[in-house]
């Protein structure tokens, strides 16, 4: 069988030895002249961008599945299975029609993604996600980290809830609220390192985060004066916004950073300078523990060994201890103090033979310098 192929096919299976040339475009085995749309296509994913700001572009092309076939009949009929897929060669000849058209680079990693439909005659744009990364400071012991829908209405509304739908003020709506308007987007998510408790405070440097921008219609914005309006209005501060690549979220969210607590310790019976002192020898504390009795609900039940590199004393009353400990990313602090009904070994109340308590913690620190070596993108 003679395979009949435009100039196009006929470039990526020229080597076929029953392919010849097709008297026109449309009669093409293959592709049935589905190329000579590609202009077209290229100008309907342009118009589409008017209202989107972009610096540079990507590029997808799709095609039908009866025409994938057809090009998978052509290519099993080849001695070497290394012609260039119609996908590949397809993207090739749209990128150097959209840089005529838009006078504008292509980018791996593009600001604006354009989608060519050969299959329904349709070409589109959408604008690629927004990265923003930065720390976040918690003050206050009432916000929770992500959107969390009320439990009594499950987000509809409610008077318990005084019809914010939400079971308590969140980080990521805060941000939300204030970014999303500010870059055009239609959605928004909060991508993080870890969370705390809602009772939890995160101090010093904050908890590194990034925030995603799904389908902004901008992307500059004045960083400084969004962090402003968001300390402003919230018991909140961002530090060192700054605009990153698409794999940060990956990396912050999977990365395990060592943490610096203050915990503020209450006992059934009032502390001694002895108990001092045996807590002093335990460290640094090898910790076994067991998933918390608190986030069974949500994590395996396993026995997990954890470190605690030091603990210092701010301040140490019979009735109260106010300590600074450092420990290893995952360590849970709480249940290392009360010790979890024996889940968390060895724990103050196991040590210390009476039970124990942490009245109040808050993140003071987080080991996390190594993120500054990584490569982001200027802004």
């Amino acid at each position: 069988m003679t395979y009949l192929l435009c100039e196009h096919c006929l470039e990526r299976h020229d080597t076929h030895p029953d392919a010849s040339r097709a008297p026109a475009p449309n009669q093409c085995f293959i592709c049935q002249g589905v190329f000579e749309q590609l202009p077209i296509l290229v100008k309907q994913a342009l118009d589409s961008a008017a209202h989107i700001q972009w610096a540079n572009y990507c590029v997808q092309a799709t095609f039908s599945r009866p025409l994938m076939v057809r090009e998978e009949e052509v290519m099993d009929g080849e001695e070497l299975a290394e012609a260039m897929v119609i996908k590949n060669q397809a993207n090739r000849i749209a990128m150097k029609e959209i840089e005529k058209q838009s006078k504008k680079p292509f980018k791996t990693d593009g600001e604006l993604v354009i989608k060519l439909d050969f299959w329904h005659n349709k070409g589109t744009a959408i604008s690629a996600p927004l990265f923003i990364f930065g720390h976040y400071v918690k003050k206050s012991r009432e916000w929770c980290q992500h959107d969390w829908a009320c439990i009594a209405c499950r987000g509809k509304g409610c008077e318990k809830c005084h019809y914010h739908k939400q079971e308590y003020p969140a980080i990521e709506s805060a941000f939300r609220e204030v970014f999303k308007p500010a870059f055009g987007a239609s959605d928004a998510y909060l991508h993080a390192s870890g969370r705390e408790d809602v009772d939890v405070m995160c101090l010093g440097s904050g908890r590194p985060f990034v925030f995603e921008l799904v389908h902004p219609q901008k992307r500059e914005a004045d960083l400084k004066e969004l962090a402003k309006i968001i300390s402003t209005k919230f018991p909140l501060e961002v530090l060192g916004l700054k605009f990153v690549l698409s794999t940060w979220p990956s990396i912050v969210c999977t990365s395990h950073f060592d943490k610096h607590y203050r915990a503020w310790v209450e006992a059934d019976r009032p502390l001694s300078d002895a108990d001092w002192q045996t807590i002093e020898r335990a460290l640094p504390i090898k910790v076994l523990q067991q998933t918390p009795t608190r986030v069974l609900r949500r994590r395996a039940d396993l026995i997990r060994p954890r470190s605690v590199y030091s603990i210092s004393a701010v301040s140490r009353e019979p009735n109260l201890w106010v300590l600074d400990i450092h420990a290893e990313a995952g360590t849970y602090i709480k249940e290392l103090i009360h010790g979890d009904a024996g889940r968390t070994k060895p724990s103050f109340t196991g040590l210390l033979g009476t039970p124990c308590r942490c009245k109040q913690l808050d993140v003071m620190g987080v080991d996390d310098a190594f993120l500054l070596t990584i490569s982001d993108r200027a802004g």
